[in-house]
């Protein structure tokens, strides 16, 4: 199935997400200049709830560096996953 482009608000800002087959180096991209999220198309469940943490995290506080955006956003991903979203539990 492919994604369309999609409209989201962060920080009362439109911005547009877009999936791209084309992202190699990245899972994804948060571009200030057009507002635009890039996701890497084809990821698993975990990794794009991750990436998409992690660019609205950018999106919404572009003044944050780099390490506070990875340790917010694997903290959420890692509370997700804990409460069962992200994987299926193991017996």
């Amino acid at each position: 199935m492919a994604r369309k482009r999609r409209t989201v608000y962060i920080g009362g800002q439109r911005w547009k997400v877009q999936w791209d087959q084309r992202l190699k180096d990245c899972y994804g991209i948060c571009d200030y200049d057009t507002k635009t999220i890039r996701l890497r198309a084809g990821m698993d469940v975990a990794d794009l709830v991750d990436t998409i943490l992690h660019e609205m995290i950018h999106a919404r506080w572009p003044d944050l560096n780099e390490e506070a955006v990875e340790d917010f956003a694997g903290t959420m991903s890692g509370f997700l996953d804990a409460c069962g979203l992200l994987r299926p539990e193991e017996d």
